[in-house]
């Protein structure tokens, strides 16, 4: 018996795969949210690392820094929703990885900027304090960037295939975790983590690229043809 169930869920995947031909901009789409996952998974695992080693933040400072990050995405996944409702979940998505360019050049420039405020005023700031300003924006994109790429799978899928695609959602978040972190702990070995993080950046930009070839209405279509086979 249990044989058998593997045989059928062999046969189910790959039924689904070749299936997925027929949903070009599916197909697509997972390929940018490959790229822009890999980035976000990248933050999520080295924020409080990059915090403490090229920051230099206190304690106290992290745990404030934890509840901001909570908010802002929650208010980030709910703004960019009211927006995507107006424009369109493509180009809401492109919005947030946009989102996630500025927030990683910010993140990377944080001591810079510091020091240069500091010289040229004259003021006492500290790394940390304008580091939390900079996880407003990093909260902000986390949340519309994994809110959007929902929507858009939702959107391409027809309702009898939607557990098997969004199957595929997961499973490339999965990849997306393994192949962030590897890239980034080798770039880290070589030129450290203030300089590794900027692969964030790089991986946001191809994924903005790529998305640049899907079309949400000729998605959408595909799915409700679909759904009418």
């Amino acid at each position: 018996m249990a044989t058998n169930y593997h045989q059928i869920a062999w046969r189910r995947v790959t039924t689904t795969l070749h299936e997925l031909h027929r949903f070009q901009d599916l197909s697509r789409f997972l390929v940018s949210l490959l790229f822009s996952m890999a980035g976000v998974y990248i933050i999520i695992a080295f924020a409080f690392i990059y915090g403490a080693q090229v920051i230099g933040w206190d304690e106290s400072v992290r745990n404030i820094m934890f509840i901001i990050v909570q908010i802002t995405a929650a208010a980030g996944a709910v703004g960019l929703g009211w927006v995507q409702d107006r424009i369109g979940a493509k180009r809401t998505y492109q919005i947030t990885l946009l989102l996630w360019v500025s927030a990683i050049i910010a993140i990377w420039a944080t001591p810079q900027v510091t020091a240069l405020v500091n010289h040229q005023f004259g003021w006492q700031w500290q790394a940390q304090y304008v580091f939390l300003v900079v996880g407003c924006l990093a909260g902000l994109s986390l949340g519309s960037s994994q809110s959007a790429s929902r929507a858009l799978v939702g959107v391409f899928s027809p309702l009898s295939k939607s557990a098997e695609f969004f199957g595929f959602w997961g499973l490339a978040n999965k990849l997306a975790g393994v192949l962030g972190i590897v890239m980034l702990g080798s770039l880290q070995a070589v030129v450290g983590l203030q300089g590794a993080i900027l692969l964030c950046a790089l991986l946001f930009v191809v994924a903005i690229l790529v998305c640049m070839g899907v079309n949400e209405r000729r998605g959408r279509e595909a799915a409700q043809q679909w759904r009418g086979l």
